[in-house]
């Protein structure tokens, strides 16, 4: 394997201890090539010894270790990402000491003390990206500095990541949206009451109704549960996002359009949760409804990926329904 597949960005500094041991063995050199004394050269012998086999043995250790990478599936702006990182030593006699990772700012992600011959090591590490769209989870390197600490080798571990983050979800009291003269919330098309059987008991997710609450089994189980019912067929919700701006390069205007696109991806998550059939329109591209929160990603991948537009733009495409949600700038009517 050449040199560059094994230790990809390769560098090396030497360390302040690795300095000061260095210029140790030059003045040891001259004192025993000046006084003869054998001695002194068999502690010059094993002092640049243990300079090669500290060398050697960082480098073994450097070309054996690896990292898999696994992204969430869903990952939103502004919320904590949980990614999941499996270090693994592929040397089958040397354990690797002392391994630290590192972001490009240099801040440490994970460090790992020990790793046995052919072990691996699971970490997760939490990481946030404030905006919706495609972002990289930037290089990481791989420092190892141990065993003797005289010089500092790293490589580069974790290659650039493409990772789509969906927009920001919004709490549900910051949710309106303008019907006719008044003000009502998101809600007001989805059905009211509780219909149906009831098909299972689970936990509480982010964006249930605290209506759908057991409180015995809450009770009894100290954790918050639900009652899932059977819903009576509905008709689609049609969510309209339209991305025309009076001026796309204004911060101010660029601002109240992503807070109209987090808007547009919190209630499709809601609806969904919902049992809601939800489709999407964003500008002119048109998205059929889907049924389920596994397909969500449908939808909120075009409003991860849309991008404000000028006013002369074409409008949104049309759709022949009477349950739509439209988010524009012009105002968000239902």
């Amino acid at each position: 394997m050449a040199f560059v597949d094994s230790f990809p960005g390769f560098r090396l500094r030497m360390t302040r201890w690795g300095l000061g041991y260095l210029v140790a063995c030059v003045v040891l050199g001259l004192a025993a090539v000046n006084t003869g004394n054998n001695a002194l050269m068999a502690i010059l012998g094993l002092a640049l010894g243990s300079y090669v086999i500290s060398g050697l043995w960082s480098r073994q250790v450097l070309g054996s270790i690896g990292a898999r990478v696994q992204l969430p599936k869903e990952v939103f702006a502004g919320r904590p990402a949980v990614v999941e990182v499996e270090l693994f030593n592929s040397s089958r006699f040397f354990p690797a000491y002392g391994l630290v990772v590192r972001n490009p700012d240099g801040g440490v992600v994970l460090g790992e003390p020990l790793l046995e011959p052919g072990a691996y090591r699971r970490h997760s590490v939490e990481t946030v990206f404030p905006d919706r769209g495609w972002h990289f989870v930037e290089p990481w390197r791989l420092d190892v500095i141990l065993p003797l600490g005289f010089f500092l080798k790293s490589k580069t571990l974790v290659v650039d990541e493409p990772v789509l983050v969906y927009p920001r979800l919004l709490a549900r009291a910051s949710l309106s949206v303008r019907r006719g003269g008044g003000r009502r919330s998101p809600d007001a098309l989805e059905s009211r009451g509780r219909e149906g059987d009831v098909t299972q008991l689970r936990e509480f997710r982010e964006g249930d109704d605290v209506r759908a609450l057991h409180w015995k089994q809450t009770a009894r189980q100290q954790t918050l549960v639900v009652v899932e019912r059977q819903r009576a067929a509905e008709k689609a919700v049609y969510f309209v996002v339209d991305p025309r701006l009076e001026a796309p390069e204004d911060p101010i205007q660029r601002e109240r359009f992503e807070r109209l696109v987090s808007e547009a991806a919190t209630g499709v998550v809601r609806r969904l949760r919902e049992g809601v059939p939800v489709g999407l329109v964003v500008g002119e591209r048109v998205f059929r409804p889907v049924r389920t929160s596994r397909r969500a990603p449908v939808l909120l991948r075009p409003l991860a990926e849309v991008e404000p537009r000028r006013a002369t733009d074409p409008a949104p495409a049309q759709i022949d329904t009477d349950r739509k949600v439209v988010f524009a700038m012009s105002g968000r009517t239902a």
